[in-house]
């Protein structure tokens, strides 16, 4: 009876570990405002998805403080990733299109294009009035 015992109290200390450990990590998501999730939260703390459901103090507390995210703008781990590699990449593009196209040439083009900009909105201008006079 005395195994059982130990078992059982060993069993209790894990669940209340593995209980601090998530509810830290909810807090934790909240004072940083991220997106608290399910999926966020397996990832952060090795818990299973059942983990976050079936237990009645972390389910509560990861429901109050997703309640109070409601309304608030919150960085999502995932959009942050996606966009600090957009930058990387566009990074990566200028620098390539910068080396293709010499400077000189670039500036000389941009000239032209709004030169030629300023051509079609006079021409723009000039058929619109025709258009009016017409009328």
């Amino acid at each position: 009876m005395q195994k059982h015992d130990k078992m059982v109290a060993l069993a209790k200390e894990k669940s209340a570990e593995m209980t601090e450990t998530a509810i830290t990590a909810i807090e934790t998501m909240y004072r940083k405002n991220v997106k608290i999730s399910v999926a966020e939260l397996t990832k952060l703390t090795g818990l299973s998805r059942g983990f976050f459901y079936n237990n009645p103090n972390v389910k509560q507390v990861m429901m109050e403080l997703k309640e109070k995210q409601q309304g608030k703008v919150l960085r999502n781990p995932k959009s942050d990733a996606i966009a600090k590699a957009q930058e990387a990449r566009i990074k990566s593009l200028e620098h390539k299109l910068s080396d293709s196209v010499p400077k000189s040439d670039y500036e000389n083009l941009q000239k032209k294009y709004e030169e030629l900009q300023e051509k079609y909105s006079q021409m723009k201008k000039g058929t619109l009035l025709k258009m009016y006079d017409q009328l």
